[in-house]
């Protein structure tokens, strides 16, 4: 009885010490501003609301229902082309793995630097990303010369970005590069084309 109170009150210190912090969440719509997950977000949500059609799902015979899945298709389509667009805009690389796990497309657009929404790596004591203009860090005694340490990684997964100081030449901006500052060990990279 003891150890189950116990357990009782270490669980409600748990859930009162996680529910109070509310600083680090991330909207939607903050997400949304992300091309590379607003692309992925639109195209499920119209892959999904095609699907009611597809199946003849009875909701439709309420044309209420029916307006929101046409109105709900129509508008996230032109949502999804317009991140399509935006990442034209942009230059874009995979992200492979060197001494960690690491996968997923990053984007440089407009001074910031997008990860998707499939990035994924393993965490790290001290992950940092870096921009630099050598193509691949491991031909080179990283941190380079040219390097320009971006920011600690915000989360080893999902969507996320990152401000970049303005850039005169974007020739500059070759490579992605995850980095531990710790450990001193290339974690991953991503040559942007």
């Amino acid at each position: 009885m003891k150890k189950y109170i116990s357990s009782i009150f270490l669980l409600s210190i748990l859930v009162g010490c996680s529910s109070g912090s509310s600083g680090s969440s991330v909207s939607l719509d903050n997400l949304l501003e992300n091309p590379l997950f607003a692309e992925r977000y639109a195209d499920t949500l119209v892959d999904s609301v095609v699907e009611f059609k597809i199946q003849k799902d009875p909701m439709l015979e309420d044309a209420s229902k029916a307006d929101i899945i046409e109105d709900t298709r129509t508008k996230w389509l032109k949502e999804a082309q317009k991140a399509t667009v935006l990442q034209r805009e942009g230059i874009k690389g995979n992200l492979i793995s060197v001494k960690a796990f690491t996968r997923g497309e990053t984007l440089y657009l407009h001074d910031k630097l997008y990860f998707g929404p499939e990035f994924e790596t393993v965490p790290g004591p001290k992950l940092s990303i870096y921009l630099s203009s050598v193509l691949d860090p491991r031909d080179t005694d990283f941190p380079d010369e040219t390097a320009i340490r971006i920011s600690t990684l915000q989360s080893p997964y999902g969507a996320q970005s990152y401000s970049v100081p303005p850039q005169e030449d974007l020739r500059f901006l070759r490579t992605v590069v995850l980095w531990d500052d710790g450990f001193e060990m290339l974690w991953g990279f991503a040559q942007l084309k």
